[in-house]
């Protein structure tokens, strides 16, 4: 029974691939088995015939196969990493949000069949499963820029999920070796340009938020370079200026009780679709007893 993994949504497009080596990457880092799922659909057929000339009886058959091909990649990537797979049959965002009540982190991609975000199990699905997963969600894009540095960006607030944002990216600042981008952001976007005196008020709130934040979790990471950093723009710019060099950027998001939502809040949501390098989304989690733990049969170890 597995229990401690990363889990990576996959289909049959070219930002699942990317999606997946990126988790195996990470599984590394964090010494987790790597549970790769995939909910069969039609268009996978389609991609899956064309690549290889075969016939398959049934979606099941062109999803072991998928299976098989991306455990494949991910342990000649990483063979170090114990992989297992699962084949679900519920709808994708329904089957991750599952697995998430026991993961340690989910990863999809932000594109899908077609370059489209807003297509198969890894578009539009991505923001319904960050905003209602049990776990952190890393949104990887299909072709990520390469970074100049060992850096990680995190957006600080106050709130809660701001809270496990800033000791996510600080544990990942500490396994990664990098340091820790801490940025804050003066300006609200509904905030009119001439209005002085509003944001002298809202830099002081902010710086001061920003050093409240680091000073109560920095403490637990003595080795993690830290670099807060007050940006005279809004929340969104900032990260997306601050992710151009960076390995990763992690965001708080509150989760909806809707749970056909896929609102992720409008910072989120533009830094899971815009930024360069993968974003990791943390919401509130909630755990589900380790006994109850699903089971997984297939190892590529």
């Amino acid at each position: 029974m597995i229990t401690n993994y990363i889990a990576a949504g996959v289909d049959g497009s070219p930002a699942a691939r990317s999606a997946l080596l990126w988790a195996v990457d990470e599984c590394r880092i964090r010494r987790r088995t790597l549970v790769i799922v995939h909910a069969p659909d039609a268009r996978d057929a389609l991609l899956m015939t064309g690549r290889t000339g075969t016939k398959f009886r049934n979606l099941d058959d062109v999803g072991e196969q998928l299976l098989r091909d991306h455990a494949a990649a991910a342990s000649a990537r990483q063979p170090s990493v114990a992989v297992t797979t699962q084949l679900c049959r519920s709808a994708p965002a329904d089957a991750l949000i599952d697995l998430s009540e026991h993961a340690e982190l989910l990863v999809v991609g932000s594109q899908g069949h077609g370059g489209s975000v807003t297509s198969s199990v890894l578009g539009s699905v991505s923001d319904r499963v960050a905003a209602h997963a049990h776990c952190p969600v890393a949104i990887v894009p299909s072709i990520r820029a390469r970074a100049e540095s060992a850096r990680v960006v995190v957006g600080v607030s106050a709130s809660c999920s701001g809270r496990l944002a800033l000791e996510f990216a600080l544990e990942e600042a500490r396994l990664r070796g990098a340091t820790l981008v801490a940025v804050s952001a003066m300006r609200d976007p509904q905030t009119a340009p001439d209005l002085t005196s509003v944001l002298d008020v809202r830099a002081l709130q902010s710086g001061t938020i920003l050093l409240d934040e680091l000073e109560s979790v920095a403490a637990a990471y003595p080795d993690v370079i830290i670099e807060p950093t007050l940006a005279d723009t809004d929340p969104a710019t900032a990260l997306l200026d601050a992710a151009r060099d960076a390995e990763l950027v992690v965001v708080g998001c509150h989760h909806s009780d809707d749970r056909w939502s896929t609102r992720l809040g409008p910072v989120p949501s533009t830094i899971a679709h815009r930024a360069p390098c993968p974003v990791v989304v943390v919401g509130q989690r909630h755990r589900v007893p380790a006994a109850s733990a699903p089971a997984f049969a297939t190892d590529f170890g």
